[in-house]
């Protein structure tokens, strides 16, 4: 019975972590204000293993999505790499403490929250990664952190959305 849940739970993962590469890589080609940017579409993946499955798995869809997309794009341990694995990592981590409040909290709010901090992470790693040690008190830093942050609250809510839709509960025997 052991080995028939685990293998179970080997084909759901398998199965959500290349749905979340698949729409990475869909992803891509949306134009974009900036070649950086992401709407966060894997993140659907993500929050079907956490509504559909457990915690575990939605941590693992971003690790493996996260490693799988640095091997692919050759882009393994380079500052683009750490800023994804950790971003995603604590904003997971985030998604998960928030989906504890499911009963009061909609998947609207609890994917913007987490795209809110996300991004904030995001920035806090690039300023330490890159940017350290610069003045970047500026007007025009504040008008695109504002509006970076906005875009990631209008993305997080559109991948809520798209959750809710989908009408997923919890349940299986994984």
């Amino acid at each position: 019975m052991k080995k028939i849940l685990k293998h179970k739970h080997e084909i759901f993962l398998t199965s959500l972590v290349l749905f979340s590469v698949y729409l990475s890589l869909a992803e891509a080609l949306i134009p974009k204000p900036f070649p950086w940017m992401k709407i966060g579409l894997a993140n659907i993946a993500t929050l079907i293993a956490l509504e559909k499955f457990n915690s575990t798995m939605a941590f693992e869809v971003v690790i493996l999505r996260v490693l799988i997309q640095a091997i692919m794009f050759g882009t393994l341990f380079t500052p683009s790499f750490i800023i994804s694995l950790s971003a995603g990592v604590v904003s997971s981590g985030i998604t998960v403490f928030f989906y504890r409040f499911r009963n009061y909290l909609s998947m609207v709010a609890i994917s913007s929250l987490s795209a809110f901090i996300h991004n904030i992470f995001q920035l806090i790693i690039v300023y330490f990664l890159m940017f350290r040690g610069i003045e970047l008190d500026s007007k025009s830093i504040y008008i695109f952190i504002f509006f970076f942050l906005g875009l990631g609250v209008i993305s997080g809510a559109l991948i809520g959305i798209i959750i809710e839709k989908l009408s997923l509960r919890r349940g299986g025997d994984l």
